[in-house]
């Protein structure tokens, strides 16, 4: 099975907050990051390069995780009695 960044194609991205802006490390907006919008252009460029040195690093999907249990990576949100929610809580 490949990892992500062997595969990587074009996702579909989610509205930033203005601080925040997309960067892309591979050409035709394939691996995004996400880096701040205030960074000069030197910073800019400076980070981007580090990233792409490193690329290799990050995981770009949680499929990419090997060995990780899902009972770690998920969470719980107890909720209150007499709370609405559209799931269950626990207690219920």
């Amino acid at each position: 099975m490949l990892l992500s960044i062997q595969s990587s194609s074009q996702l579909e991205l989610k509205p930033l907050l203005s601080t925040l802006e997309y960067v892309f490390l591979r050409p035709k907006d394939t691996l995004s990051v996400i880096i701040a919008a205030s960074l000069t252009p030197d910073q800019e460029s400076k980070l981007i390069d580090v990233l792409k040195q490193h690329k290799g690093a990050m995981r770009w999907l949680v499929a990419d995780l090997k060995g990780i249990s899902h009972s770690i990576c998920m969470h719980h949100i107890y909720c209150e009695n007499n709370t609405k929610h559209l799931g269950k809580c626990r207690g219920d």
